[in-house]
């Protein structure tokens, strides 16, 4: 279930956020109702979930900066589902994280995504990424440990990035490098989903097999082509 935090900054519940994906990932969602999330520590990124280099390069291991930066919890048992929160389908967006082809973005808003995943027992928190340049001299560490999870460098500004964050919990190093790269939660896609696009290259036998598959499943959905 969601979990607002002081620290993090989580969008209003009108702001319409999309995730776009291939078709076997989508069918995942809406087949076995759960949601996958990556862990941080396989983002591409060799950034994500760290205090800025610039920051640490100089300090001395003790210094809390410096702590936190090592601190392998931080960045191996948080995990995340990335949403864009666009007005509208992006060029860029199915480029980047589909084929193109057999794939599909789901339209939704920060409301639903929150009536969602109620269902979890767990807790989720949901944020929109600050992009920063680490470099600039206006830029400030707060020392909160959600800070890292939440930052972005501005390079990847484009993704107008919002992130459904989890963890798992792990008592000792031990079981901490057991962690699994991935994990699922539980989702309610009849909620979840608001509309559905099919991706710019999809033609009629797409859409005539996202309809049944949606139909079997008994979700009622608007799909449109993509306007790209």
């Amino acid at each position: 279930m969601y979990e607002a935090h002081p620290n993090i900054k989580t969008p209003s519940d009108s702001k319409v956020i999309w995730r776009f994906l291939d078709l076997w990932k989508f069918l995942d969602i809406i087949d076995n109702q759960k949601l996958y999330m990556s862990r941080i520590d396989q983002f591409e990124d060799k950034y994500e979930g760290r205090v800025p280099v610039n920051l640490v390069n100089n300090l001395d291991d003790s210094h809390p900066l410096r702590i936190i930066d090592s601190y392998p919890r931080l960045r191996r048992s948080n995990y995340v589902s990335s949403w864009a929160m666009v007005e509208k389908e992006t060029y860029a967006l199915w480029k980047i994280y589909t084929d193109y082809r057999a794939a599909v973005a789901i339209k939704t808003n920060i409301k639903r995504l929150i009536k969602s995943i109620e269902i979890n027992s767990s807790s989720q928190h949901i944020g929109e990424i600050n992009y920063v340049n680490f470099f600039s001299g206006s830029y400030t560490f707060r020392g909160n440990m959600f800070q890292p999870l939440f930052e972005k460098r501005d390079y990847f500004e484009f993704e107008r990035e919002v992130r459904l964050i989890t963890s798992l919990p792990a008592e000792n190093n031990s079981e901490l490098l057991k962690l699994p790269i991935g994990t699922k939660i539980d989702i309610n896609p009849d909620i979840l989903i608001e509309e559905i696009y099919l991706a710019p290259h999809a033609d009629e036998s797409f859409k005539l097999l996202v309809e049944m598959k949606m139909e079997s499943l008994g979700l009622s959905k608007p799909i449109h082509f993509s306007g790209i």
